[in-house]
């Protein structure tokens, strides 16, 4: 397996989105859930023009493609699920709600066997279940 491939992004992923959760359970010992989510998208917007110049030549839209909508709808759901997470962080304990947020592939995977038709292997669905187990652990 090559480093530089999936797990490599994968990795990076995890360590930039524990920075997310960390620095906003900062913010939200003294901001408001509905103040940090425009805080937050504001931190969004200030890297758009940096990826713009980045992939630009990447950036193409075909406005009468579903998945165009789609894209925008993951926005939109990410956007609105952000605003539950620092709901969430100003009343939980990082440790708990950053674990049982980080838990959101289980619904994707679900999503993905049911209307994807990937296929649901015993090292997934057991997988699945561990991750059912460990939201079970830190929530009590």
């Amino acid at each position: 397996m090559n480093i530089t491939s999936w797990i490599f992004n994968a990795i990076m992923t995890c360590v930039l989105w524990g920075l997310w959760g960390f620095f906003g359970k900062l913010a939200s010992r003294s901001i408001t859930a509905q103040n940090l989510i425009v805080i937050s998208t504001i931190g969004w917007v200030i890297t758009l023009p940096v990826f713009y110049l980045m992939y630009r030549k990447y950036f193409l839209v075909d406005w009468h493609s579903m998945d165009f909508y789609y894209g925008l709808l993951s926005g939109v759901f990410g956007s609105i699920g952000g605003l539950f997470f620092f709901f969430a962080l100003s009343r939980g304990e990082a440790s708990r709600v950053v674990a049982i947020t980080a838990a959101y592939p289980l619904v994707a995977a679900l999503l993905a066997f049911l209307f994807l038709r990937e296929p649901v292997t015993a090292a997934k669905a057991l997988g699945l279940l561990f991750t059912l187990v460990g939201i079970y652990i830190l929530s009590t």
